[in-house]
């Protein structure tokens, strides 16, 4: 028989950087009038613990925000979860303003955020890890239910909640034809998402393969900023991995666009970001005007590179510089470089046909034998020239998407005497079996990886919403409206998301710079209405 626990106020799904903004904001309020009781407070995260990207901590690598664009500056700069509070409880503040930069490491941050997660929970706020939720439904007017599973044990635990705040992370996206083949090749196609867990296991398993020294052929496929960092390390890393052979190991970077973009992070531009410009997005009545202002600063965020990444000096741009100078020397005097040094390519506008898997002998692969090479079908998108390229491995850098939160429902323009609700992409109940971490990569919002929550590459409008979809709409309190006016119908308790709803709040919606403001806008509208007892009063729409 399932458990059922008590009724809580607020039950958050996903324990990312964007619910540990709300939870700091009811640990703040917690003791003031019009405040929620922490014991009536819960999240629910698949994760086993805490974590934010650890597949993509990579030596080195920086945030794009500055340090005061974290989880409460911006929303109430005496917050005890600031990262300056998180310095100064770590002894480093002064280090930290020595160091004379804003941007702290991507080791860092995650750092500081698994200590505000700790703090919060140390308050009273209660995290439930290591749980999948598998149903989340209407149990009458007043009240959710949420139903999940515990991953250890296979117990379906049951909980009711008056308001509701779903905050998913986005699933791994990898290519279709390479998704296809990818469970016959035993970890030879991963995603960045994994990439620091998965690189060793794999560079170790193609050693033990190679009996003739040859050396690798590895393909990173993307041109943002992930895939720039991925191919960096490796080409770092493969310079310790001998092989008999004269040729060096080879990386391929396939890219759509041209060449490599770099990220607009001027001064003007990254006020796309400022929370004041959420109010400004939302409130355009035309559909139009708010996908006109997400196509112009696209490439503040969406699959570019941090020009010190392509520029500095031993990195991306540096490293394709001293290959041609070494091509040159070669072809002048036919003095080859001592050193193997892997080689790196960029193959741009180019277009992943089909992928199939090869047998140790070059010959396609069945079900049972040991898998070889992959045979990668490319396409040049303005000559359409077709050609093969085989490959021992393959990272994926594609980035994330909410492929299954955006095929049933699609928020559309309704103005009320109360709210109003703006055209935008959200997620379905059926959607939430995949909560993870919610914030987790970048931008004029994060790190050096791309947007703060994983998101689904930009596409069209019409790509994204599909006739078959439902309508829903959502406050610019980013809680959804119910549609029906009957109080028989109409759902007191509330559902609030985060990290969905760009189309409809702007382009920060999915990034960090936000999550703290964000956070305090959603404790409030869920405060607002609260009695003498502390219990949600309703609300009508």
């Amino acid at each position: 028989m399932p458990t059922q626990e008590t009724i809580y106020d607020v039950i958050g799904l996903g324990f990312g950087p964007a619910n540990l903004a709300v939870a700091g904001v009811f640990v703040e309020r917690a003791g003031r009038s019009l405040a929620v009781p922490l014991s009536k407070v819960l999240f629910i995260e698949r994760q086993e613990g805490f974590g934010w990207h650890p597949g993509m901590l990579l030596p080195g690598a920086r945030m794009q925000i500055s340090f005061l664009k974290d989880l409460a500056t911006l929303r109430s700069p005496q917050s005890e979860i600031t990262f300056v509070s998180y310095l100064h409880s770590q002894n480093r503040l002064l280090d930290f303003i020595n160091r004379g930069s804003n941007f702290p490491t991507r080791k860092e941050y995650s750092d500081y955020l698994a200590w505000a997660a700790r703090f919060v929970q140390g308050k009273g706020v209660t995290v439930v890890y290591g749980e999948n939720v598998v149903g989340v439904c209407k149990k009458d007017t007043k009240t959710i239910e949420i139903q999940s599973t515990v991953l250890s044990t296979g117990k379906r635990v049951v909980r009711l909640t008056k308001n509701l705040i779903i905050s998913p992370g986005g699933e791994p996206r990898i290519p279709k034809p390479l998704e296809s083949i990818q469970d016959q090749l035993m970890g030879r196609i991963i995603h960045s998402s994994t990439y620091l867990m998965s690189v060793e296991v794999l560079l170790k398993s193609l050693q033990g393969e190679n009996f003739l020294g040859r050396p690798f052929r590895i393909a990173v496929i993307g041109s943002g900023q992930s895939a720039a960092e991925v191919i960096l390390e490796l080409h770092s890393r493969l310079q310790s991995v001998t092989h008999t052979s004269e040729d060096n190991h080879t990386l391929d970077m396939i890219i759509r666009k041209g060449s490599l973009k770099p990220s607009d992070d001027s001064p003007f531009s990254n006020e796309i970001f400022n929370p004041d410009d959420t109010d400004i997005v939302f409130g355009l009545r035309s559909s139009s005007g708010r996908h006109r202002i997400r196509k112009e600063y696209a490439n503040t965020n969406y699959g570019v590179v941090n020009h010190q990444t392509l520029e500095q000096e031993a990195q991306l741009y540096e490293i394709l510089y001293e290959q041609k100078l070494d091509d040159g020397i070669y072809k002048r005097t036919g003095s080859l470089v001592p050193e193997k040094i892997p080689r790196i390519n960029i193959l741009p506008y180019s277009e992943i046909l089909s992928a199939d898997v090869h047998n140790l002998e070059g010959r396609r692969a069945s079900g049972n034998e040991r898998p070889g090479p992959i045979s990668v079908t490319v396409q040049h998108t303005l000559t359409h020239q077709v050609y093969q390229k085989v490959y021992d491995a393959v990272i994926c850098a594609t980035g994330y998407e909410r492929k299954r939160t955006q095929e049933d429902v699609r928020l559309d323009v309704e103005t009320g005497p109360e709210e109003r609700g703006m055209a935008g992409e959200l997620l379905t109940s059926e959607s939430v079996d995949h909560i993870a971490d919610d914030e987790g990569n970048s931008g004029g919002g994060t790190t050096t990886t791309g947007p703060s929550t994983p998101i689904t590459p930009q596409s069209s409008v019409e790509d994204h919403f599909p006739k078959r979809q439902k309508t829903v709409h959502i406050s610019r309190a980013y809680r959804l409206l119910p549609k029906s006016q009957d109080p028989n119908e109409c759902l007191e308790a509330r559902i609030y998301v985060q990290g969905v709803a760009e189309e409809t709040h702007g382009l920060s919606d999915t990034l960090l710079s936000v999550a703290g403001v964000r956070a305090g806008e959603i404790v409030d509208d869920i405060c607002a209405d609260l009695n003498d007892v502390g219990l949600a009063a309703p609300r009508a729409l």
